[in-house]
C-alpha cells in the first residue's frame, strides 16, 4: 500500500531503518483508526493542482468536501481558500483561522457533528517549503483536504531522544517566519521515539509520546496520559 512512499536509496540502507520500523507501523496504524493513504506527494503535483503550495492544502479533496458541506455556497471554494492563504500569513498563531476551521456557519470546513461526511487521509514526507526554507514531516495527516497534524516518528534509541525534536521545533522551525503558515494551519505536532515514557528531571521530554501546539519561539511538550479509572499508581 505505502511503497511508493519509499524512497530506493533507503531501501538500500537495510531493512530495519526508520521507513519500516516506525513509519509504515504508524501508517498502518493510521489506517485502522479509519485514515486511507492519500499516496506520494511530489513538490511538481502543485503545479498539476493537486495541492496549493502554499499551504500544503489537497485542493481537489478540499473542494469537493467544501460542496459537500456547503451546497448553497459552492461558488465560494476559491474566494475561501484566497482568504485561507491570507490568514494562515498572519503572525496570530492561526488564531484567524482556528476560528474559522470551528465555525459552523455560515460556512463549515469540518462537520464535527457528523464525522462521517469527512475525509480523513494521510501521507509521508511531504514538504513544507516557503522559498529556499522547507522542512518535511514523517506523516501529514488531513481532514477533508487540510494538513491540520504531523507526526514525526522516530525510531527507539534514536540520537538525542525527543530532546532533539524539541531543539529542532523550538530553535529551528517555530522561529522561522518562512514556516509560519504551515505552523498557523497544523492544529496538532505529535512526536513519538516508540519507547516508554522518560524525563529528565521530571520535565524535559527523552523518551515516549509528546505533543505540542504551535508557538512563536518555544512549545513545551506534553505527555499522552492513559486512562486510569481505577487510581492505580506509575
Amino acid at each position: 500500500m505505502f511503497e511508493t512512499f519509499l524512497d530506493p536509496q533507503r531501501i538500500d540502507m537495510g531493512i530495519f531503518n526508520e521507513a519500516t520500523r516506525v513509519q509504515m507501523p504508524a501508517m498502518v496504524h493510521l489506517t485502522r483508526l479509519g485514515y486511507k493513504y492519500f499516496g506520494k506527494v511530489h513538490e511538481e503535483d502543485a503545479s498539476k493542482g493537486i495541492y496549493d503550495a502554499d499551504t500544503n492544502i489537497l485542493l481537489q479533496v478540499f473542494k469537493n468536501q467544501f460542496v459537500l458541506l456547503n451546497p448553497e455556497h459552492k461558488g465560494e471554494v476559491e474566494q475561501v481558500l484566497r482568504d485561507i492563504r491570507k490568514e494562515l500569513n498572519d503572525d496570530d498563531l492561526g488564531r484567524s483561522f482556528y476560528r474559522r476551521l470551528k465555525s459552523v456557519s455560515p460556512i463549515r470546513l469540518i462537520d464535527f457533528d457528523t464525522p462521517g461526511n469527512n475525509t480523513f487521509h494521510f501521507t509521508a514526507e511531504f514538504t513544507c517549503r516557503n522559498g529556499q526554507d522547507e522542512f518535511r514531516p514523517d506523516i501529514t495527516l488531513f481532514v477533508n483536504g487540510l494538513p491540520l497534524c504531523f507526526i514525526e516518528v522516530k525510531k527507539p534509541n534514536n540520537t538525542g531522544g525527543i530532546v532533539a525534536e524539541s531543539r529542532r521545533m523550538n530553535q529551528a522551525r517555530f522561529p522561522n517566519k518562512k514556516f509560519r503558515r504551515f505552523i498557523n494551519i497544523t492544529q496538532l505536532m505529535i512526536f513519538s521515539n516508540n519507547m516508554e515514557y522518560d524525563t529528565l528531571k521530571g520535565v524535559v521530554p527523552v523518551e515516549g509520546a509528546f505533543y505540542c501546539t504551535g508557538a512563536r519561539g518555544n512549545a513545551p511538550f506534553n505527555c499522552f496520559r492513559e486512562e486510569n479509572p481505577k487510581g492505580a499508581e506509575y
